[in-house]
């Protein structure tokens, strides 16, 4: 098996480097200065090069406010980019390991989704992202679409940091607690990944997201009751916290398909001591 890693420098691309590389695997990354996925002529170019056998697209757009205002970016990242990666892994004839999100969903089931569920995206990032994975699954026949929800990891931009960011500047925080999330710890998603590749599992959409779910504003409170417990926290709902982008109100995914391959995600809250003793 020789990996390439494509947004290497990612939270779930690095996670991905850094555990198939203690488990033996031949690993080679490329971040976003090595390889633009936008760029159909260089991924043409540079990526038979590599001889992969599996291909990683860790390269995403996840500023979902920003997305509203910055749809070709978007759209360019999170939907040409997969499509070029595919039609490459097709002609290389490797395997292609995409990541999607919860947001495909508009979150009005009152159940977790599964696989099979129909996605409805209620905002421009969300709309990326769909027609990210439908490009990917129409184009490549040897894929895995991969959803999840909420990622962090020790080193990166995420809602942990965000939260513990504001901590420093704010006295009172505000946060939602009208929608739902699950929290998943980017090395979980690694671990499930590989996991799917070791026993070659059927290609197709698997659920990745942490096994617990809670309100942003719950999972604030335990950000900051491991790090900044005396920082005042305030339970809002959308109309008095509104963004440029409409969330989904309940989009949590059911990792059905990997369940029955006997492949478990933890708990993303459960995680929050690992993330801390990554940063110390």
């Amino acid at each position: 098996m020789r990996i390439l890693i494509i947004g290497a420098e990612g939270q779930i691309g690095s996670s991905i480097f850094k555990r198939a590389s203690s488990s033996g695997y031949e690993v080679l990354a490329l971040a976003h200065k090595d390889l633009d996925i936008t760029d159909e002529v260089s991924i043409r170019r540079v990526l038979p090069q590599y001889h992969p056998t599996h291909i990683i697209n860790g390269a995403a757009y996840n500023a979902v406010d920003q997305a509203e205002e910055d749809s070709d970016g978007a759209f360019r990242i999170n939907a040409l980019g997969p499509a070029y990666l595919a039609l490459a892994a097709r002609q290389i004839g490797c395997v292609l390991i995409h990541y999607s999100s919860d947001y495909v969903f508009d979150g009005t089931k009152q159940t977790p989704y599964s696989e099979e569920d129909a996605p409805h995206p209620l905002s421009v990032y969300g709309r990326s992202k769909l027609l990210g994975e439908e490009a990917v699954m129409n184009i490549h026949n040897k894929c895995y679409v991969m959803r999840t929800s909420w990622v962090f990891a020790p080193k990166g931009n995420n809602f942990v940091s965000r939260v513990l960011k504001l901590a420093d500047t704010c006295k009172e925080l505000r946060f939602r607690n009208d929608l739902w999330c699950a929290p998943t710890y980017a090395g979980d998603v690694a671990h499930a990944t590989l996991a799917l590749l070791k026993i070659a599992a059927p290609f197709g959409i698997y659920h990745a997201a942490g096994s617990e779910s809670c309100t942003p504003y719950e999972w604030a409170r335990k950000i900051l009751g491991h790090a900044r417990p005396h920082i005042s926290i305030e339970a809002v709902n959308g109309e008095t916290f509104s963004t440029k982008a409409t969330r989904p109100e309940k989009p949590i995914l059911a990792n059905t398909k990997l369940e029955k391959l006997g492949i478990e995600i933890a708990s993303g809250i459960s995680r929050l001591s690992d993330y801390f003793k990554a940063n110390n």
